[in-house]
């Protein structure tokens, strides 16, 4: 903890790569297509032609590839660590494969105690050499829109929910923008995926958002050959 926010400092362990890589991989591709989306095509076209139509979503860009497994494990580290639902995968509706989704790039659910919704609203930098900036940038985004989730994100999570048929969760995510997000709590996430250690740089910047009222989760995760790693992880999708 530094102050009232939660520090979180994640390292690969060392030799257990080779173990966990094709789970990841698999994990990778249900953010980009549904696995039962996979599962249609693998039945009518075959396992081949259902890699070749992956491969149409996955990004071919250093910078891209880097960007999206940031998010895809801000996703993950929302709900398995922090508890939160993230009901839709955004890499589903990316309109180019080397393009960034605009608007915040984690929209987290839980129920709130007194009903209707709270909300985590997340950023995710990628870098193989962390600085100051980078975080710095991060932060401005969570604090944008009075550090609240942007009205467009969630409309657009709502909507999504719409077209899939959950239409009750949808309603509660559009009575949430109706009312500007009153009686719901919001806290931040912000997510470093970087090759060096984040500990010092995390801590100073939780320490310099010690006076902002919303709790904001610091997730650092290392991986030390953070470029090969990525270039290996997608060159096997």
């Amino acid at each position: 903890m530094v102050g009232k926010h939660p520090l979180h400092v994640m390292t690969e362990a060392t030799g257990t790569r080779v173990a966990v890589l094709d789970d990841l991989r698999e994990l990778v591709r249900s953010h980009y297509v549904s696995p039962e989306t996979t599962a249609k095509r693998l039945a009518e076209l075959g396992a081949p032609k259902t890699a070749k139509l992956l491969r149409e979503h996955v990004p071919k860009t250093k910078t891209a590839r880097s960007g999206d497994l940031g998010e895809v494990l801000a996703t993950e580290i929302a709900e398995h660590t922090l508890g939160y639902q993230v009901p839709i995968r955004r890499l589903r509706w990316k309109d180019g494969r080397n393009m960034a989704l605009r608007g915040d790039d984690i929209v987290g659910i839980r129920p709130a105690q007194k009903g209707g919704l709270d909300f985590l609203k997340g950023e995710s930098k990628s870098r193989a050499a962390l600085t100051t900036s980078v975080l710095d940038e991060a932060g401005a985004a969570l604090d944008g829109a009075r550090g609240r989730p942007t009205r467009h994100s969630v409309l657009f999570v709502a909507e999504r929910l719409r077209e899939l048929g959950h239409d009750a969760l949808a309603g509660q995510l559009e009575q949430a923008v109706l009312v500007s997000f009153r009686g719901s709590t919001i806290e931040h996430l912000l997510l470093a995926l970087t090759g060096g250690n984040p500990a010092s740089l995390l801590n100073a910047h939780l320490t310099a958002a010690a006076t902002k009222k919303r709790t904001r989760h610091a997730v650092g995760v290392r991986i030390i050959d953070h470029g090969a790693f990525i270039a290996t992880l997608f060159g096997g999708l």
